[in-house]
């Protein structure tokens, strides 16, 4: 019995000798980003202008991936709508984006006509939501109307892009 004290005891020593494990740590930074963004989400495909300076309500919505305001560039294919028809024509019509539904008729408004070549931008268009929450469809108020006659009989068209950007 004394040997295995013995041995016990000295196993005990050799271990108590043994050197000791220090701990250690590390940090790690952890980064992630997300560019900020904004989609179209919705918007009339056609609306059909008749009067002299009557708003014509369309449909817009749209989202950004932050709280701010994007930037909005439109851009007039034709300056106005245009017809090939009896020798052609084309009138000049308003454009309205705003929170607020229009308080002035479309002479008011921007005119397709100042929106032509590279467009006209708005950083933000005035009265447009700056402090929308993140990710949040945003409905302002849309509309387009004539501020000219049309003059010259035959079906008029105009594309109207309307690009957003954060």
């Amino acid at each position: 019995m004394r040997k295995i004290i013995l041995s016990t005891a000295v196993a005990l020593t050799a271990l108590a000798a043994a050197p000791a494990f220090a701990a250690d740590t590390a940090s790690v930074t952890v980064n992630a980003s997300l560019a900020p963004t904004c989609d179209i989400t919705n918007s009339s495909p056609s609306i059909t202008l008749d009067a002299v300076d009557v708003p014509v309500a369309g449909t817009f919505t749209y989202q950004c991936n932050f709280i701010g305001a994007p930037t909005f560039t439109f851009q007039s294919a034709n300056g106005g709508v245009k017809t090939t028809d009896n020798g052609g024509a084309t009138a000049n019509y308003g454009i309205y984006l705003n929170d607020t539904p229009p308080a002035s008729p479309p002479s008011g408004w921007l005119q397709a006509s100042a929106a032509t070549g590279g467009g006209v931008s708005f950083v933000p268009p005035p009265g447009i939501s700056s402090s929308s929450s993140p990710n949040t469809p945003v409905n302002p108020s849309f509309a387009v109307g004539l501020t000219q006659a049309l003059v010259v009989a035959g079906n008029y068209s105009d594309t109207l892009t309307i690009t957003i950007n954060p």
